[in-house]
């Protein structure tokens, strides 16, 4: 597994944790949205961000 996708999944986790946690505990309104934010900016950077390394390897001549 290479480093970048190591990071990337790391980053899904982080951002799919931040967003449980701050649908199901009682935060203040800003809080809240604050860690939404910063949820669905994790979870689809890292997505977008997968699946072009992906795409990368299955090119003829990729993967390296």
């Amino acid at each position: 597994m290479s480093k970048k996708l190591v990071l990337y999944m790391a980053m899904l986790i982080i951002g799919f944790s931040l967003l449980i946690v701050s649908l199901t505990v009682a935060l203040p309104e800003p809080v809240k949205w604050g860690c939404i934010a910063i949820a669905v900016i994790l979870n689809v950077t890292s997505a977008v961000a997968s699946m072009r390394a992906g795409l990368q390897q299955m090119k003829p001549g990729g993967g390296r």
